[in-house]
């Protein structure tokens, strides 16, 4: 019997006020401390902001009150430091060494998950400020509990350590394999397991898909990894998907682009892995995603992962066109017309259109072509103009009836525009190399494929430039003789005539240049730079067939008149 006897009073614990109110003070006292320092380094001022690191403040925050014994006042101490990182270099330097990691790396494993959280959004922000910092990291044991987070059933404490794991991925691809292999249990198992929990939020399953990406980010190696050994490619489909609904959270929008993003990683790493994706059922979702006028970034995600599945294979580019991508990248131009993004879409209709006839005479079906015209006049940079001229180039290097279409929606005026600039790109005779190439090879695939020679009749001008002129001879002294039609033609809409200016400004050109070169060796100056010359010594010999063409009378009459 463990009763006390009858009759004994109870023990009484004395109670001393002042001993109470002492130690609630100082609580009191970290909690304003922690709380004032947050609004401080809220307010953004640079200034305030090294005035509190002269004061020691990164020392107070790690020594003690990381590791207070209130989970507010170490929640708090953890949001500072995070911040701090975020906002100057001292901080991570001071943060990195080993006995301050220690205390935040030990955050991770306390019982209240709001410290295990804000401790892994520190460490988040050290990673992401070097690559040091994440390898310090993962010396001091912080991946092991991280992976514990994520086998744990709050969302809030898989989500940080998603996010956290991301950044140390991101850092390299040892601190990516490190991530995969460092602990218990296999974390792209996890990840996937957490992201296709139907409870799972999109936040949740947005972290999952930026860790999949920063993985497949360092390789053919890493990306077959994480998409063999994983669910990861289904999981970042069904999640594109599943954003698409309508009625979601903005939270939504930037998760659709992420998966997308996340798969065409995966995808450009080989012909296997675009199939794997394409397997799950992403094209589709893709394709409606590239018309869908409201969400930007979706859009350019979205193309961009057809690209990278289109162009492995023929048998990809005809699945992507038998899921109406075709026509959903065409809208997709449209969209937008006169933006970067639009070189994803205009590219991934090259790629299609390349492989074969009939996909080039689908791609040129919708509008004719008009959509890579488009894209090319309209193009806001070098790169834009070089996509959308290749793709041009890819329908028309097919045959006659791609290349007439698209001579018919203005392709050899849009080249020959974009040729020039690119002759000139910079001013003072400087070049885009690789535009002027495209445009250049586009043009004599238009021309040579394009059959009906009065297309070409307005290009037979001094104007032309030419690297591009030189080709437009060609083709009429290669066809002209046999068609009666033309020959009249040629001589009606002006060519003829306009063949005859070019002829007397090239000869007054080479005269120029010849006396200007005797002129320097009598005075003994040094000659100047030699000039592209309008035609080349094969140009000249194709105006000649042409003019041979005609009554010697005509020619005659047009060379002088």
């Amino acid at each position: 019997n463990n009763m006390p006897p009858p009759g004994k009073p109870h023990p009484v614990t004395p109670v001393y006020a002042h001993v109470h109110n002492v130690v609630l003070q100082y609580e009191l006292a970290r909690k304003a401390f922690v709380n004032g320092l947050n609004d401080l380094l809220a307010a953004g001022d640079p200034g305030q902001t090294d005035a509190l690191l002269r004061a020691g403040v990164v020392n107070l925050l790690h020594a003690p009150l990381v590791q207070d014994a209130n989970s507010g006042v170490q929640v708090a101490a953890l949001a500072a430091m995070r911040t701090l990182t975020q906002d100057t270099e001292a901080t991570g330097e001071e943060i990195a060494e080993p006995d301050a990691l220690k205390k935040i790396v030990a955050s991770l494993t306390h019982r209240k998950t709001a410290v295990a959280v804000a401790g892994c959004a520190a460490l988040q922000a050290l990673a992401e400020k070097r690559p040091d910092y994440a390898s310090a990291m993962i010396t001091e044991g912080a991946l092991p509990p991280l992976r514990l987070l994520m086998a744990s059933f709050d969302p809030d404490a898989k989500e940080a350590a998603a996010r956290c794991l991301t950044a140390v991925a991101q850092a390299g691809e040892p601190h990516a394999r490190s991530a995969l292999d460092d602990g218990d249990g296999d974390v792209l198992e996890l990840a996937t397991g957490a992201s296709a929990d139907p409870d799972a939020s999109f936040s949740l399953r947005l972290a999952c898909a930026r860790f999949f990406d920063a993985c497949c980010d360092h390789g053919a190696s890493m990306a077959r990894r994480v998409v063999l050994s994983s669910d990861a490619a289904a999981c970042a489909a069904r999640l594109a998907r599943d954003a698409s609904m309508p009625g979601n959270p903005k939270s939504a929008r930037a998760a659709r682009a992420v998966a997308f993003a996340s798969l065409t990683r995966m995808a450009q790493n080989g012909e296997d892995m675009a199939a794997m994706v394409a397997e799950t059922g992403a094209v589709m979702d893709a394709v409606a995603a590239v018309t869908d006028e409201s969400d930007a970034s979706a859009r350019e995600c979205a193309a961009a992962m057809l690209r990278e599945i289109a162009c492995k294979t023929a048998d990809l580019a005809e699945k992507v066109a038998a899921d109406g991508g075709i026509a959903g990248l065409v809208q997709c131009l449209a969209y937008d017309r006169g933006d970067k993004r639009s070189m994803f879409a205009a590219q991934t209709l090259g790629y299609i259109a390349d492989f074969k006839p009939s996909l080039a005479m689908a791609v040129v079906g919708v509008d004719r072509g008009r959509c890579l015209v488009e894209a090319l006049d309209h193009a806001p940079d070098a790169d834009s103009a070089t996509a959308a001229a290749w793709a041009i180039g890819c329908v028309a290097r097919h045959g006659r009836e791609g290349a007439a279409q698209l001579a018919k929606a203005g392709a050899l005026k849009s080249l020959t525009d974009a040729y020039a600039a690119a002759m000139n790109a910079g001013g003072g005779g400087a070049t885009n190399e690789a535009l002027a190439d495209r445009c250049k090879a586009s043009v004599k695939s238009v021309i040579k494929n394009g059959g009906a020679l009065g297309l070409l009749e307005g290009m037979v001008n001094e104007r032309t430039p030419p690297g591009i002129l030189r080709h437009v001879l060609a083709e009429f002294a290669a066809k002209l003789m046999d068609d009666v039609k033309a020959k009249r033609s040629f001589v009606t809409s002006g060519a003829l005539m306009r063949l005859q200016a070019v002829i007397k400004k090239h000869d007054s050109a080479v005269a120029e240049a010849a006396a200007a070169l005797e002129a320097c060796k009598l005075s003994g100056e040094e000659p100047p730079p030699p000039t592209e010359p309008l035609l080349d010594e094969r140009a000249v010999r194709d105006a000649k067939r042409i003019n041979g063409v005609f009554p010697a009378d005509v020619v005659s009459y047009y060379l002088y008149c």
